[in-house]
């Protein structure tokens, strides 16, 4: 009985003797032989079978391969930070920050996703933004440091708006907001490039030649009003004249913007002259001359031409009719709207 006692007591002594001597911390709670064998201390990678990923730091990537003490600089694993700054040292000079995993991955150093992460920050690499070195913006004393810039374009372009000369943008007055001219994603700053989106240059004003418009070398801003540019082509038009009428001056009531403007369509006669879309007229002709039969004067018009056949019908109905006379004018000042019972 007192030899039993006895080899209990030296057991519970080994077993306290060994917590208080544990070479990885008395917090290390897991079996020795997960990393030992009973053939001595030294530890194999070959015969662990500890897992890594129960822990707060998972093993992916480059870090399989890296050899523990790399990591595990003392016995006492508890002691190994999680951070990435705390094994690799900042080659960025703290230019980016400290979270590395913004940008790399634990399976390489190297970035596959940078127009993402630009993305991420406000500032899309787009256009010619995106076959740009980060050297060409990033300017350091290394071309791993990237400093942090500025996302308004003069803040880099300030030179370029300054050497402008086609127009002279100084002289000019141009914004300084490069993009209310200049197109982000393009790949050019020049008129292919232009954001000319305040007055579309497609179809009938599709141009690359700005001084066609724009006849000062300070290229100007313009009334976008089209009568502005196109008073000389409604001055001289003769098939209608669109003078001797009282025709609008509002081009796009009959106009598109296709080329040569055509083909036109000249709605508003029936809210401002005579219904011949609608009413009565309609579809009753085929061309402006069956009513107009002067091109060069669409002022003039003729009812009696297509009437004419029916004049002694016309007679007998006006016949009570005070001051009636068959001719255009009162015909056209009694019936406005074409309709017999006007």
């Amino acid at each position: 009985m007192r030899k039993l006692s006895l080899t209990i007591g030296l057991f519970l002594s080994a077993c306290i003797l060994f917590a208080q001597q544990n070479p990885h911390g008395n917090e290390f709670k897991i079996n020795c032989t997960n990393c030992h064998t009973t053939e001595g201390w030294k530890f194999s990678n070959e015969n662990i079978s500890f897992d890594h990923d129960s822990t707060r730091f998972k093993l992916e990537g480059q870090h399989k391969y890296t050899d523990c003490r790399n990591c595990h600089t003392t016995l006492i694993f508890s002691n190994a930070k999680t951070n990435c700054i705390d094994c690799h040292r900042d080659m960025h000079n703290n230019t980016v920050g400290l979270d590395c995993s913004r940008c790399h991955n634990s399976g390489s150093w190297l970035i596959q996703n940078v127009t993402e992460i630009h993305q991420n920050i406000g500032f899309p690499l787009l256009g010619a933004h995106n076959t740009a070195y980060c050297s060409d913006c990033h300017v350091s004393v290394s071309d791993i440091e990237f400093q942090p810039l500025s996302v308004e374009c003069i803040a880099c372009h300030l030179s370029d708006y300054q050497s402008a000369e086609n127009p002279s943008h100084i002289q000019a007055g141009i914004s300084t907001d490069c993009i209310e001219c200049h197109k982000f994603e393009s790949f050019q700053w020049s008129a292919g490039g232009f954001n000319h989106d305040f007055f579309p240059l497609t179809k009938g004003h599709a141009t690359d030649n700005c001084r066609a418009c724009h006849i000062s070398d300070i290229f100007e801003t313009l009334d976008t009003d089209c009568y502005t540019c196109h008073k000389q082509d409604f001055t001289s038009a003769t098939n209608p004249s669109h003078q001797s009428p009282g025709f609008s001056t509002s081009c796009l009531d009959c106009h598109t913007t296709e080329a040569n403007w055509e083909p036109a369509k000249f709605d508003i006669h029936d809210t401002y002259f005579f219904p011949v879309f609608s009413g009565e007229h309609r579809g009753k002709w085929d061309e402006c001359s069956d009513c107009h039969p002067q091109p060069a004067n669409y002022g003039i018009f003729e009812c009696t031409v297509c009437h004419e056949h029916n004049r002694s019908e016309m007679d007998n109905k006006h016949h009570e009719v005070s001051g009636y006379i068959y001719n255009s004018i009162n015909c056209l000042i009694c019936h406005p709207n074409g309709d017999e019972n006007d």
